[in-house]
């Protein structure tokens, strides 16, 4: 999992969730990228990744 910023207001049609801008939340990377194909007929941006694989490296 990984966790995301919400920068703008979305309900998730999968979950039927209400993520609400600057809430923090966790999903799959790819399920991110369907949420992000999914919006992309409406403007900016809506996820943000927040957590950061090089953050990750000093756990190996």
């Amino acid at each position: 999992m990984a966790k995301y910023k919400v920068l703008q207001t979305f309900r998730d049609i999968k979950t039927d969730e209400v993520y609400k801008k600057d809430q923090e939340i966790e999903m799959t990377v790819k399920r991110a990228d369907e949420a992000a194909e999914n919006l992309k007929n409406h403007k900016g941006e809506f996820l943000e990744r927040i957590d950061n694989k090089e953050d990750n490296e000093g756990d190996k």
